[in-house]
């Protein structure tokens, strides 16, 4: 990575709205792919209370400019993947003009060296179903893919990383993904002007 680049947690001088603005301008492909993702919409505002008190948002600069951003949030969930405390990882994004530098691998382990630091052992992240590139790029990272999620425009998929060794075994992770897959799209179905709806009222 390019040494001017500077990874860290967000400065106090970092505002809120220029970390939205990395986020709209990092998604710019994805929305003309028709890939729908909803954090890039949010203000700044909405932003900083989706991260919140239990969340630390990390940052990489170029000079002043704001090139990069990802979050950590500290969440309590309880699903076949995980039971108590977890990691989440969101706002996820690098400026198109700064890909390839390392910039976003970074991020990320910074990131996950926070979470092992805040006592967290299970991290997660779900992302649009079409996103081809960031769901390899996850998998390359340890991540397995365990439930499919339907928003109220599009269906996501959750994938999570166990820092210490995985409780499951592969075959195991895939049949209940497999499961989930299948259970969610026959509940719903995307309709292109209505969004989400449930098939035959279930």
């Amino acid at each position: 990575m390019d040494s001017s680049i500077v990874i860290s947690k967000k400065p106090d001088n970092v505002s809120w709205e220029e970390i939205r603005d990395v986020l709209w301008k990092a998604h710019e492909k994805n929305r003309e792919n028709g890939i729908i993702m909803s954090y890039p919409s949010l203000s700044g505002e909405e932003v900083r209370n989706k991260v919140g008190d239990n969340g630390v948002m990390f940052t990489a600069l170029d000079g002043e400019k704001v090139v990069g951003t990802l979050a950590l949030v500290k969440r309590s969930g309880y699903r076949w993947y995980n039971k108590g405390q977890y990691g989440y990882m969101c706002f996820g994004a690098v400026l198109p003009e700064y890909s390839g530098k390392g910039i976003y691998r970074s991020l990320y382990e910074l990131a996950e060296a926070t979470a092992r630091q805040m006592g967290l052992s299970v991290l997660s992240r779900d992302t649009n179903e079409r996103n081809a590139r960031m769901l390899k790029i996850t998998r390359q990272e340890g991540y397995h893919f365990v439930e499919l999620k339907a928003y109220k425009d599009h269906f996501n998929i959750v994938r999570t990383k166990w820092l210490d060794k995985c409780p499951y075994s592969d075959w195991y992770i895939k049949m209940r993904f497999a499961l989930s897959k299948i259970k969610t799209k026959i509940r719903y179905r995307m309709d292109p002007v209505k969004g989400r709806v449930k098939r035959f009222g279930i």
